[in-house]
């Protein structure tokens, strides 16, 4: 049952990260500044306002829709080097597919999103694996 339900939630994940590369650009600006607008009070105590840019909410995104990627890529796959390896290896993959997309969408590609992409993914990994580990050990401690 955990399996299916991850497996529906990296379909609606592929969905709507290479769904908003499919968007024109004034489409994909237009939805970026309403999250600016919504985002730009507690951006700014954290990052200052005069930091609080559009640029900023976009790169943000990246990282964000790739982190939750890449736990659920390290949650659907077994738990082991390889496995993770794979992972981190699928969200470079849908990086690049995702910047590709642009390409067809009329938007600029960039390389550095898809490391950006990639960072998010690999960091959702590496937090996940800590975990595990922490558990693991955490178990194996019991008396």
């Amino acid at each position: 049952m955990k399996r299916k339900i991850l497996i529906v939630l990296l379909v609606l994940l592929l969905a709507f990260i290479w769904g908003h590369s499919c968007m024109p650009v004034d489409a994909s600006r237009e939805e970026s500044s309403a999250v600016l607008e919504l985002l730009r009070p507690l951006l700014g105590l954290i990052v200052g306002k005069e930091n609080v840019t559009l640029h900023l909410v976009r790169k943000l995104a990246h990282f964000t829709e790739f982190f939750c990627l890449g736990c659920n890529l390290a949650l659907l796959l077994p738990f082991r080097g390889k496995s993770q390896l794979l992972a981190g290896g699928l969200g470079m993959l849908t990086g690049f597919i995702d910047e590709t997309i642009q390409i067809f969408s009329g938007r600029g590609p960039a390389i550095r999103d898809v490391w950006l992409d990639f960072s998010g993914a690999a960091a959702a990994i590496l937090i996940l694996a800590a975990i595990r580990v922490l558990f693991s050990r955490r178990q194996s401690a019991r008396p």
